[in-house]
């Protein structure tokens, strides 16, 4: 199993949010140290979404759409919503939420954005079914949109989630 490399790649940077509706995407983020990549795909439209989050919180006009949990997790919700996705039937997964910098004690801004992920989706009456969080190893994530498939690369493996 390997990450895909074709015309169809559409790459989430940091503060981005990439959608589709076509079988062929393939959703990327790369580089995820403490960031968090959220993934939401529907199973019966075969909607998906990928965001690439790197803080829990911040100001709403940071201009990037996804920058902050606390304020880019609706507006990406509403985003894959307006691609035809069902939000109660959509699956949801994440990968990321390294323990990248350990200065002095930590910032510990990975485990912060991991429980400020988990918060915000319970508050909306979301779960993540499941997650490649914490750890300190960066990774790169694809979603596959075709089926659904969660792709994580480690320096040394590919797994799926």
């Amino acid at each position: 199993m390997t990450l895909t490399e074709s015309p169809s790649l559409l790459v989430a940077g940091i503060g981005e949010m990439v959608l589709s509706s076509s079988p062929d995407a393939h959703l990327v983020a790369y580089g995820l140290g403490s960031c968090i990549a959220l993934a939401v795909w529907d199973p019966r439209t075969k909607v998906g979404g990928l965001a690439h989050f790197m803080l829990p919180n911040g100001p709403a006009n940071s201009g990037s759409p996804v920058k902050f949990i606390d304020t880019g997790l609706d507006e990406f919700l509403h985003a894959v919503e307006a691609k035809g996705a069902v939000l109660g039937r959509c699956i949801f997964k994440a990968a990321g939420a390294a323990a990248m910098l350990t200065v002095g004690g930590g910032l510990a801004i990975g485990k912060r954005n991991a429980e400020a992920m988990d918060a915000a989706l319970k508050e909306r009456g979301h779960s993540l079914v499941a997650t490649a969080l914490g750890g300190n190893a960066g990774r790169t994530v694809q979603l596959e949109v075709a089926d659904g498939r969660f792709l994580i690369k480690s320096l040394s493996s590919v797994s799926e989630l």
